[in-house]
C-alpha cells in the first residue's frame, strides 16, 4: 500500500482516486470517476452529465482557482463546464437555467498590458479582471480583442 493511499484511509472522510492521482473528500461510494471528464463526480451524475474532455484541468472561470485539486465543491453546468460553488458565484448561477453565455468565455484568452510593470501578456479571459503573468497585478487593461485559448496537450 502506498503512503498516499494509507493517508486517505486514515482520514475516514477521504478516499484515494487512482486515475485523478489525489485524495478526494467524501465517501468513495458517493462518487465515480468519469474517464472522459477525468474527474470524480457525484454518483447521481453518472450517465446524467455532458462530458467535456479533461474539464477539471482548467481554472474556474469566475475565481480563476484550480478546479481539479480544489477542496471547494464544483457545480456542473448544463453545457458540461465546471464552476466553483462559492458565496460569490452562488446567487448568480445556482440554480441555473440552461444558459450558455458564460461558457463561451471559458476557452478565450485576451492580450493585456499591465499598468504596473508595463508587460504585454496573453492571459485567460475573465469578466472581472485579468492577472498579469509577469508581476501578478490585476491593474491591467485589454490590449486587443479576445482570442481562442491555445490547445492543451495531455
Amino acid at each position: 500500500m502506498t503512503p498516499l493511499k494509507l493517508l486517505c484511509i486514515l482520514y475516514k472522510k477521504q478516499y484515494h482516486c487512482q486515475p485523478c492521482g489525489i485524495c478526494r473528500i467524501g465517501p468513495k461510494e458517493k462518487y465515480f470517476h468519469c474517464t472522459k471528464c477525468n474527474l470524480c463526480l457525484a454518483t447521481d451524475l453518472k450517465d446524467n452529465h455532458k462530458c467535456v474532455e479533461n474539464v477539471s484541468r482548467q481554472n474556474c472561470p469566475v475565481c480563476m482557482e484550480d478546479i481539479h485539486t480544489s477542496r471547494i465543491e464544483a457545480h456542473v453546468l448544463p453545457c458540461g463546464h465546471l464552476l466553483h460553488n462559492t458565496p460569490l458565484v452562488e446567487p448568480y448561477f445556482f440554480p441555473m437555467t440552461v444558459d450558455y453565455t458564460l461558457c463561451m468565455y471559458v476557452f478565450l484568452c485576451s492580450q493585456i498590458i499591465c499598468n504596473d510593470c508595463q508587460a504585454h501578456c496573453t492571459v485567460s479571459f475573465h469578466v472581472l479582471g485579468m492577472k498579469c503573468s509577469s508581476c501578478g497585478s490585476y491593474n491591467t487593461a485589454q490590449d486587443g480583442g479576445l482570442i481562442a485559448a491555445p490547445a492543451v496537450n495531455t
